[in-house]
């Protein structure tokens, strides 16, 4: 079976499959068309023979009908035995427009029978009409004629039923017959089909088999790791031997794959390796120092990098030995620092570019023209040289170096390696110098609101000393100690009044505000009853609410409601909620206050009917001196320190302040803070006139 060396197995598969294939096609051409015979001769029967013949013994049917119904009101004279007849002129109309159409193309083929039919149907239709026209005149029928016309439509119906019938039989027949033909050809061919591929598979597998149970051999081998065994590309068939062949190519290339990638999976690792050291906290010397050991041992060269002195600038003259490994390899005495790495140079166009910079064959390369490459040349072997910037933005800060003491080539690995261990060390170098100028903006930033606090807390104090003065002799003259004031000396005077008490307000806001933000609130907290603090602050607020023509609504508060706080500090926070609301509420409007307790809080809720916060100002309402923008329109007076110091007090009793407005509506403010366990005894804490006041705390204006 010499010859089948020289014949491929590939050609002889491919014969056998298109022998196969053409008589699969053959066979299937001619199933096919058997079956779409068959499939139209079904669909004949069951579009066209069938519902003629159904619509012909359909219209027999109907034409019976209407004859006896006829017959039988001519013998008892009952109209209603005339039924059937009733409309069976036009029903048997129908039924032949039926049959014609059901016939479709093939009407013309029984167009004589279908006229015939249709020529004694008209016929006995007119008798028929006639003589109903003479019972009801009280004739009476012609029996002999309507029996003479009747058998002839009844014989032309008959004459095209035999016809449809036998068509009918004709047509399954042929339908049977030539699924027949089609299951012979399509089983005979399958036959065929597989007796040739049987006897072809068999001879090519004898032909096969001792060169594929040797290729199956070489595989397990290489299975087992041995990388050395390779197939025999001498012995077999054409396409055997080109198989051994593309097989032992296969395993060549997947050993070099595999060293490939163990070299990538062993510098990816040194890598990230390099990654983690530097992400621990060390100086941007300590880093560079780890960069070119990892580097010098993962590549097996010498690596060094140079630095400048500035991060920003890449001047000459400012250049300097960083790192070297192995230590000492490389001594900054004996290197010729002028480098080419000014911001115009090759170093800055390679850091812009992202190329590196390299050379395969360092002896024969122009490189080793330049004083810097050569100068290292003398102090370690070069044989390959690989290079690229140390860049941070858009400025070169250094250049990294790989020295190989013999020609090479540098593969992809190595030169990715080299890049991201560079950008490591460069993130590393300006991470240092970025906590550096962090620290130094935070020490000003520091040192700025220091100064800011000193300087609020002196200059309110500072105020307040000459603003006691003022009021006190405001007072004296608003008394007449000074002398009688007239009425026009009197608005004056309580003009001023207002101003002043406006101004202590401000201050005292600025102080404690300061204080909190500075200090903080006394540690040692008391109970403090939120229901006697509410009550106490509405009812102080009632003046104010009654100028305003406001009614404060206190709702029943839930007991017991004790948080641990300063109550003064509450007071000053509830004081600024309430007092915000009658301030900023319509005339005649109400101001409802109310709690309910959660599970561990307690939710104060202070809600208005005034003029809102427009929503474009919400994020902005608890910064210091920022008030909304409708109030400064409607020049409403305020300062905007109320609902920073409210948060302040808030926060300083670990609780919550929440904010909710819709302009135009109204403003709920929500006070949340925590609750405390006390004894019942010392929880009711609330004065006679709060327990009078009963369920609902009412302050009108």
């Amino acid at each position: 079976m010499s010859f089948l060396n020289d014949v491929t197995v590939t050609r002889r598969l491919r014969r056998l499959v298109f022998l196969l294939v053409g008589l699969m096609l053959a066979a299937m051409v001619t199933g096919t068309v058997a079956v779409l015979g068959a499939y139209r001769q079904v669909e004949r029967l069951a579009t066209v023979l069938g519902p003629a013949a159904d619509a012909n013994t359909t219209l027999l049917q109907t034409l019976t009908d209407a004859e006896t119904g006829l017959r039988a009101y001519d013998a008892s004279n009952d109209i209603g035995l005339l039924q059937p007849y009733v409309g069976g002129h036009l029903r048997s109309n129908a039924y032949q427009t039926q049959l014609r159409r059901a016939l479709g193309p093939e009407s013309a083929r029984w167009s004589s029978s279908l006229d015939e039919q249709a020529k004694w149907i008209e016929e006995w239709w007119r008798y028929a009409e006639a003589s109903r026209t003479r019972l009801e005149a009280g004739g009476n029928l012609d029996l002999r004629t309507g029996k003479q016309l009747f058998d002839r439509v009844r014989a032309a119906n008959g004459s095209l039923g035999r016809e449809l019938r036998r068509e009918r039989v004709e047509t399954r027949a042929a339908s049977t017959s030539q699924l027949k033909d089609a299951l012979i050809l399509l089983v005979g061919g399958g036959i065929v089909a597989s007796a040739l591929a049987l006897y072809a598979g068999w001879r090519i597998a004898r032909s096969l088999t001792g060169s594929i149970d040797s290729l199956r051999h070489v595989v397990h081998l290489q299975r087992l790791g041995d990388r050395g065994a390779r197939a025999d590309e001498a012995d077999g068939p054409l396409d055997v031997r080109g198989l051994a062949a593309d097989f032992n190519h296969l395993t060549e290339t997947t050993r070099r794959l595999e060293e490939d990638q163990g070299e990538a999976i062993r510098l990816r690792e040194a890598t990230l390796e390099l990654a983690t050291a530097l992400r621990g906290r060390v100086s941007a010397e300590e880093a560079l120092a780890l960069t070119v050991r990892s580097l010098s041992e993962a590549t097996g060269t010498t690596a060094a990098i140079f630095t400048t002195d500035s991060m920003t600038k890449g001047d000459a003259g400012t250049w300097r030995l960083a790192a070297c490994w192995p230590e000492s390899a490389i001594v900054e005495a004996g290197v010729v620092l002028e480098l080419p790495v000014t911001r115009e140079s090759v170093a800055q166009g390679l850091w812009l570019s992202g190329r590196l910079l390299e050379s395969s064959d360092f002896v024969n390369d122009d490189l080793r023209q330049w004083p810097f490459f050569r100068s290292i040349a003398e102090q370690v072997p070069m044989g390959a040289l690989l290079g690229t910037p140390l860049g941070v933005g858009d400025g070169v800060i250094g250049a990294m170096l790989l020295v190989a003491p013999e020609p090479r080539e540098w593969t992809a690995h190595e030169r990715t390696a080299l890049q991201q261990a560079t950008a490591y060390a460069a993130r590393a170098f300006l991470a240092e110098e970025r906590q550096r100028q962090q620290a130094e903006h935070v020490a000003r930033l520091e040192s700025l609101d220091r100064q800011k606090d000193e300087f609020v807390g002196t200059v309110s104090h500072e105020l307040r000393t000459p603003l006691t003065s003022i009021a006190g002799y405001l007072e004296m003259l608003a008394d007449g100690d000074l002398g009688e004031v007239a009425p026009a000396q009197q608005k004056a005077l309580a003009v001023i009044d207002r101003n002043t008490v406006r101004l202590r307000g401000l201050i005292e806001d600025v102080l404690v505000l300061n204080r909190i933000e500075t200090r903080g609130l006394d540690p040692s907290f008391l109970p403090v009853d939120l229901c006697t603090l509410v009550r106490d602050v509405a009812q102080d607020l009632q003046p104010q609410a009654s100028g305003n023509d406001v009614r404060i609504d206190v709702l029943d508060m839930p007991e017991p409601c004790v948080v641990s706080g300063d109550s003064l500090q509450l007071g000053r926070a509830l004081t600024n909620v309430i007092g915000n609301a009658v301030k900023f509420s319509r005339t005649g409007g109400v101001v409802t206050v109310s709690a309910v307790l959660e599970a561990t809080r307690v939710r104060i809720q202070c809600r208005d009917e005034g003029i809102g916060i427009p929503e474009a100002d919400m994020e902005r309402m608890f910064s210091r001196f920022y008030r909304a923008s409708n109030a400064t329109q409607q020049a409403i007076p305020g300062t905007g320190l109320g609902l920073a110091i409210v948060k302040a007090i808030v926060e300083a009793h670990h609780g919550e302040l929440e904010l909710h407005s819709v302009e135009g509506e109204g403003t709920s403010v929500v006070l949340v803070l925590p609750l405390i366990e006390v004894d019942p005894p010392a929880a009711d804490t609330r004065p006679e006139a709060g327990k009078e006041i009963g369920p609902e705390v009412v302050v009108d204006a």
